[in-house]
């Protein structure tokens, strides 16, 4: 519960003078020597508006503690509140502690205090379980998937899809998949109906366990951060085709009776759904199963990629920004609904 004498406020609502309980993510921790030597830190705090500092000198009361405060971490701060003519708001901080579900009660959410995914994750995950469920016959395959996702279950939540690409913010992996597979289901039934003398048929089963899975070496070849995950050393080195790979691999050895064909597919459309080796795929799709995952992959990511663009609040001319992965084109935003008509300037 709050503090006697203090108010639950949001790190964005709050003014010059006040005193308050807030929740924030740590996003930055440095630190600095002042100009008679002495040692300090410097922490950013954000929620999903507001990015404020707080200066903590070798004298402050939480000093000492900080040194534990991780980065990509939620906080419940109790702060006073000071505006600085040269930087603005600033915090300095009575007491901090790690916020938890605990702090739910006092309107604690953590997906509300960084650049975020507009569903929320928990529905996404229960929708992309039953769809699971419904969607892979197989017992084993079946089996796999869930076992991957529940032994991650708390990091595939948070994790961005790519550092600075496309679905690049807090549960942006889990966006990014749940709307892969719901274009693959629909693909995979037509092509199925369509070829149905395909022998064997199309394995739809297949494709949702390789959409599902194919960015799963994410969770390792990246650090979660609030604003922008950063590179592991194995992430760097190996990369998350290959690290997914070998978690499906691992997976599949604690599952007795794992069928060898079925796992060698699914395999290979993990590791082929870059599409093509000069985009990063050790190997290029050969089978339809993977061909259709590549080819949803791709589209998701480049629609993700022009939509935020075309969203974007903070620019407002007739075309976006120049889009790197797409061959640096600018892509026409169209005229507003509800406008004189007339297309932006």
């Amino acid at each position: 519960m709050a503090m006697v004498g203090t108010v639950v406020s949001k790190l964005s609502e709050l003014v010059d003078g006040q005193e308050a309980v807030c929740f924030a993510a740590l996003v930055r921790k440095s630190r600095g020597v002042t100009k008679s030597n002495k040692p300090y830190l410097k922490c950013v705090f954000r929620d999903k508006r507001v990015e404020v500092e707080s200066a903590l000198w070798h004298d402050s009361r939480c000093y000492g503690e900080a040194d534990a405060w991780l980065e990509g971490s939620a906080y419940r701060l109790h702060v006073q509140c000071r505006h600085d003519v040269r930087f603005g708001l600033q915090l300095d901080i009575l007491s901090a502690r790690p916020a938890g579900d605990a702090d739910s009660a006092d309107g604690y959410d953590f997906f509300d205090l960084v650049p975020s995914s507009k569903f929320p994750p928990e529905d996404l995950f229960k929708r992309l379980e039953k769809l699971i469920e419904r969607s892979i016959d197989h017992p084993q395959l079946r089996a796999l998937v869930c076992r991957v996702l529940d032994e991650n279950r708390s990091l595939f939540l948070r994790m961005p899809a790519a550092q600075n690409m496309h679905h690049s913010y807090t549960s942006g992996l889990l966006e990014h998949v749940w709307s892969m597979t719901r274009i693959a289901m629909f693909l995979a039934e037509h092509y199925g109906q369509y070829y149905d003398e395909l022998d064997p048929p199309l394995n739809r089963g297949l494709i949702v366990a390789a959409t599902v899975l194919h960015d799963i070496g994410k969770l390792r070849e990246l650090a979660y951060h609030p604003v922008e995950a950063r590179y592991t050393t194995e992430g760097t080195l190996i990369g998350h085709v290959l690290i997914g790979r070998d978690m499906v691999r691992e997976a599949a050895a604690r599952i007795d009776g794992f069928p060898p064909e079925l796992l060698l597919c699914l395999e290979h459309a993990i590791l082929a759904h870059h599409g093509k080796r000069e985009f990063g795929a050790p190997v290029a799709p050969a089978t339809l199963e993977a061909l259709i995952v590549s080819f949803v992959d791709d589209l998701d990511a480049k629609v993700n990629m022009v939509a935020q663009k075309a969203i974007d609040p903070q620019h407002n001319e007739a075309f976006t920004e120049k889009i790197f992965a797409l061959e640096n084109r600018r892509f026409y935003r169209g005229v507003p609904e509800g406008s004189s008509g007339e297309p932006r300037s």
